[in-house]
């Protein structure tokens, strides 16, 4: 039986290929207009290859609406190689990361559902035993139809294994110097999740004029950014992220879904605006 992606990518010429992005570990390949990309990981002399994991993630995760979509893992012929290289292969998203998209005045109307998006995912993952360890807005990949998934589990924890990689530093939950904690909890993504959901609100990363040291040092001192004008119900939620109140993604969908995300109410972002 033919596997239509494999077929796509066996009969790729070298012209096709496009280097759609580079990360610390990997490379994304762009196969032409096959809608089609390879992740191919890449040594480094202190993380192992995280392809092996990031694989198992995907084949547990299967297909969600938020998640961005897996097709298998690709192995080219070395004897008539077209330059695909092998790796997991995942569908294109043309859109990019929601990172390059933050401005209010990008995908207006699409945005407002983003933060109810990005939970169903993270709560999605923790339902089945699995730990990003690095969500943000640079993690988070916008499809055709303007909606968001979620992407990049090469250095995430599934069931009893250890996170090889780390959030980025306006992500990441601020520890008591006592605190020991050596492994990634849902904790540290629903934190994550509270910076995401204020700079979708807002158009811009946490204190975006600020360098990394400095913002380090604010989060450890609980010292976060006015939301005065931010709507109080999502004030709140992003508060509650951040304060540690929830104990679960489900927790913090439910007062999402409060917020009122239906085209009958002011928009979020629009209360922002104005």
């Amino acid at each position: 039986m033919t596997i239509p992606w494999k077929e796509a990518l066996d009969q790729a010429v070298r012209s096709d290929l496009w280097l759609a992005g580079v990360g610390c570990f990997s490379q994304v390949i762009r196969v032409g207009d096959t809608g089609f990309v390879v992740k191919k990981s890449e040594p480094h002399p202190v993380v192992e290859n995280l392809q092996p994991v990031e694989k198992r993630i995907y084949e547990r995760l299967g297909h969600h609406e938020f998640i961005l979509r897996y097709y298998g893992e690709y192995h080219h012929h070395s004897e008539q190689s077209n330059g695909v290289p092998s790796g997991l292969v995942f569908q294109y998203m043309p859109g990019g990361t929601l990172a390059e998209n933050l401005p209010l005045s990008n995908y207006t109307d699409e945005r407002v559902e983003w933060p109810i998006q990005a939970t169903e995912a993270i709560r999605y993952i923790h339902s089945i035993n699995v730990i990003h360890s690095d969500i943000g807005s640079h993690n988070f990949l916008i499809q055709e139809d303007g909606t968001l998934v979620l992407a990049d589990f090469g250095g995430s924890m599934i069931d009893d294994t250890v996170a090889k990689v780390s959030y980025a530093t306006r992500y990441q939950r601020p520890l008591p110097p006592d605190d020991k904690q050596l492994m990634t909890t849902k904790m540290d993504d629903i934190f994550a999740l509270g910076t995401l959901i204020y700079e979708i609100t807002v158009g811009h990363q946490l204190y975006p004029d600020k360098q990394s040291r400095d913002i380090r040092l604010l989060l450890r001192a609980r010292k976060f950014p006015s939301l005065d004008n931010i709507p109080p119900k999502v004030q709140a939620v992003i508060e509650k992220c951040w304060q540690e109140k929830y104990e679960s993604a489900d927790q913090v969908l439910q007062d999402l879904r409060l917020t009122q995300y239906n085209p009958q109410t002011s928009k979020i972002v629009g209360s922002v605006l104005n």
